[in-house]
């Protein structure tokens, strides 16, 4: 039988694709550790997908349907703002992913994905995932049990990083009361200062306006005398 090089090379070529894949998502943690075999029946509800510049691949406030991993090009992550405004969040490359929440709490996406180049992806969805849970008890349960190790670890530096912000507000907090205290006191002794002076101003008038002008040299001397005289 005389090899067919047409077909050789389509072979080839898949083999190539399958293997780029293969090291791509074996990086991914709900992926890591899964064996050619695992990962070979994985590939069939994958999903490739292409984007042009500027296309959204995941919209603000849709369902989100689940996760995609960036194989080429870059995604901005932007979030709405103030009136106009758009909020950049984050940028992603070839080998980064997002919403993998979503695999297992269908719930609204609270940011957009913005394709800043032509960019291709690999979609990996919530219906296929139960599919593969229904026909694939061991391996769904495997990618399920990661998924949730994911999520734990990402609520637990949540949660460090509210406490490390609350520790900081408090901080802030106490530092602008002693601030205002400080202030506070600063006011206090300037008044006093005032207040101090005008009370020794008010005293010299009090002791000026008491005696006539050169009354008391006059009656000095007439002591004086008087008791020499004596």
């Amino acid at each position: 039988m005389v090899d067919d090089p047409f077909w050789g090379n389509l072979f080839r070529r898949r083999r190539r694709e399958e293997d780029q894949l293969y090291e791509v998502l074996s990086e991914i943690p709900i992926f890591k550790d899964l064996s050619r075999r695992d990962f070979a029946r994985l590939a069939g509800i994958l999903h490739r997908r292409s984007y042009a510049s500027g296309e959204a691949i995941v919209t603000e406030g849709d369902m989100g349907v689940g996760m995609y991993i960036v194989l080429s090009g870059e995604v901005a992550i932007v979030q709405k703002g103030v009136g106009e405004t758009v909020i950049k969040l984050a940028t992603f490359g070839p080998g980064d992913f997002f919403g993998d929440q979503v695999l297992l709490d269908e719930s609204p996406r609270t940011a957009s994905a913005i394709a800043q180049e032509a960019c291709h992806a690999i979609g990996f969805f919530r219906p296929d995932l139960l599919e593969l849970i229904e026909h694939n008890p061991r391996l769904g349960l495997k990618i399920v049990m990661r998924l949730s190790q994911m999520i734990t670890v990402r609520l637990r530096q949540t949660n460090r990083l509210l406490k490390e912000a609350r520790e900081i507000a408090r901080k802030a907090g106490e530092d602008a009361g002693k601030a205002r205290r400080a202030v506070e006191v600063i006011e206090r002794g300037d008044e006093g200062a005032k207040i101090g002076e005008e009370i020794a101003a008010v005293e010299s008038e009090v002791s000026s306006s008491a005696l006539p002008a050169g009354g008391a040299s006059t009656g000095d001397s007439a002591t004086v005398q008087g008791s020499s005289a004596t």
